[in-house]
């Protein structure tokens, strides 16, 4: 029974050695994984500093966006209401361009339908002339 547990402590070193063996055989490959599992860890945390930073920022920028929307709403309907001003300008000055075009051409018909009332104009004048205060 010694035999046996002798044989069975030299066969669990043997099967240790070759564990051993086998692990530190690898070992520069075992070194590369963990300096690589390392640098993924502190780019991992990198990059989730960065998230951070972006989602802030993009909670920033979407309430300025919602500002400037509300701004732009605003401005559209002063620019709306400037256009009907606009077009009301517009066609005055249309109108007031034809009204000049007519003041500055004579029309002799007008002067034959105004001439009625230039001679009671004037009787009203030489009537007024003509009174005196006593």
């Amino acid at each position: 029974m010694t035999w046996y547990i002798v044989i069975a402590a030299l066969a669990g070193g043997l099967i240790g050695y070759f564990i051993f063996y086998l692990r530190y055989q690898h070992k520069d490959t075992v070194n590369q994984l963990r300096s690589n599992l390392k640098d993924a860890a502190k780019e991992i945390q990198y990059l989730s500093g960065e998230l951070d930073e972006y989602v802030q920022q993009n909670a920033l920028l979407k309430q300025k966006t919602t500002e400037l929307l509300e701004k732009n709403d605003d401005l559209s309907d002063v620019v709306a209401e400037l256009s009907k001003y606009y077009v009301h300008l517009k066609k005055a000055a249309e109108k007031t361009t034809e009204l000049s075009k007519y003041l500055h051409t004579p029309n002799p018909d007008i002067e034959e339908k105004m001439q009625p009332f230039l001679e009671k104009a004037k009787e009203k004048v030489n009537e007024e002339t003509n009174k005196t205060f006593f």
